[in-house]
């Protein structure tokens, strides 16, 4: 998460709540108490928000018009690179599954039920050979929210193309960290398939 989007959440949970605790903006922001104390300070001291004793020892968190304008121009931000991020996703996903459709490897498996799953299904849709076969994600549901075939091990999606093999294996897993070693080889191995036919997005390698 980067440092705007901490200062963001942190700016809308105290609009949201100024009766919230440092501890549960720890919790609902995913950073230290220790953090959290650091940036209110900061925060008071730059008059983006103003202190109100509270009973028991407690205080309320208020956004002053500077806390309301600099939490504006944080959403602005984000607003805008998420757009990026959209355009960018988008033409790195079409030009895989172009790659796809030209080489004629019709039966996809998409790695990872994240939001960019989402944009891959949404990306599949200009392509009509393609066809999607399973989503291969962490989870005990049967459905992923885009109405593919969720599967928790490869050897599921292969039985779903008991005709068919499953022919390239395209990432939608923003940790690339869970990529490397032998857990992809082992994934692309019982999919019976080699590393040319992993197919990973630009913007996350």
């Amino acid at each position: 998460m980067s440092k705007d989007q901490i200062l963001y959440q942190l700016l809308s949970e105290i609009e949201r709540n100024p009766s919230i605790s440092q501890k549960d903006l720890s919790r609902e922001v995913g950073i230290s108490v220790g953090m959290v104390n650091w940036h209110v300070k900061r925060f008071v001291a730059k008059g983006l928000v103003k202190l109100q004793e509270a009973p028991l020892r407690r205080y309320l968190y208020y956004l002053t018009p500077e806390g309301f304008s600099e939490k504006a121009k944080l959403t602005a931000d984000f607003l805008h690179a998420s757009f990026d991020a959209f355009r960018q996703g988008r033409e790195q996903y079409s030009a895989l599954l172009d790659l796809c459709s030209v080489n004629g490897w019709q039966n996809i498996v998409l790695l990872g039920n994240t939001e960019l799953t989402e944009l891959a299904v949404l990306v599949s849709h200009q392509f009509p050979k393609i066809n999607l076969v399973a989503v291969i994600g962490r989870s005990g549901a049967r459905s992923s929210p885009h109405g593919l075939v969720l599967v928790s091990e490869p050897q599921e999606a292969v039985e779903l193309t008991p005709i068919l093999k499953v022919d390239a294996v395209v990432s939608c897993q923003f940790n690339t960290s869970l990529l490397v070693g032998g857990e992809i080889d082992r994934i692309l191995s019982e999919l019976h398939l080699d590393r040319s036919r992993f197919l990973i997005p630009g913007f996350l390698q």
